[in-house]
């Protein structure tokens, strides 16, 4: 009489209804190990507690399951979520916050032409004050270049007095230059600034809308 075979598709039932009727104080751990085979163990492995696994009852049932630990390429990347939703949130807020100041302080694009000419004639007088001692200040240096000019055609020495006063007029006609481009710069934000304004007020406001 031939011998009777286990059929291979019931060897997990057989397997399963061994180990689950295991004592109700026993564990059973169900984990994937890294070639995708599926393991049915009574202890785990030291090195699976990193990964995902479920633990089952002596019925079979999820009992506790869990995750696998984050790598620390995913924990980077969930902090840098997180930063960049703070970023927006705080981005949102701020954008609210001049929404409610532009239709609050504006009730027509008009009124928002008339600030925009009063700021930047401000900016224009200070402008011309900073040029008024630009213009005094390459006087004084170019009387001190003219100076020195002069003295090097007598083949004397240059004094250090005059190279001193000199130099300390260059650094002023730098200073001022600078000063000037600053401002332009200010002029120019100021125009940047009053366009979109008058842009943003037109939003919020088409249709009667506030």
């Amino acid at each position: 009489m031939t011998p009777a075979r286990v059929v291979p598709g019931i060897a997990f039932v057989l397997f399963a209804s061994a180990v689950f009727a295991a004592p109700p104080a026993g564990k059973l751990y169900k984990w994937v190990d890294e070639k995708g085979v599926v393991h049915y163990t009574q202890t785990i492995p030291a090195d699976v507690n990193q990964k995902s696994n479920t633990v089952l009852d002596r019925r079979g049932r999820v009992v506790r399951k869990t995750d696998a630990a984050l790598t620390q390429q995913q924990i980077q990347a969930i902090e840098t979520d997180r930063v960049q939703a703070k970023l927006d949130a705080k981005k949102l807020e701020e954008q609210r916050r001049r929404d409610n100041a532009l239709v609050n302080t504006y009730t027509t694009e008009t009124e928002i032409g008339e600030a925009r000419d009063r700021a930047i004639a401000g900016a224009m007088q200070a402008r011309q004050a900073i040029e008024s001692r630009y213009k005094t200040a390459l006087s004084r240096l170019d009387g001190t270049a003219k100076q020195i000019a002069a003295q090097r055609k007598t083949g004397k020495p240059l004094p250090e007095a005059l190279a001193e006063d000199h130099a300390g007029h260059q650094r002023e006609v730098d200073k001022i230059a600078a000063d000037m481009r600053a401002k332009e710069g200010e002029i120019q934000r100021l125009r940047d600034k009053y366009e979109a304004d008058t842009l943003r007020f037109r939003e919020l406001t088409a249709g009667g809308k506030r």
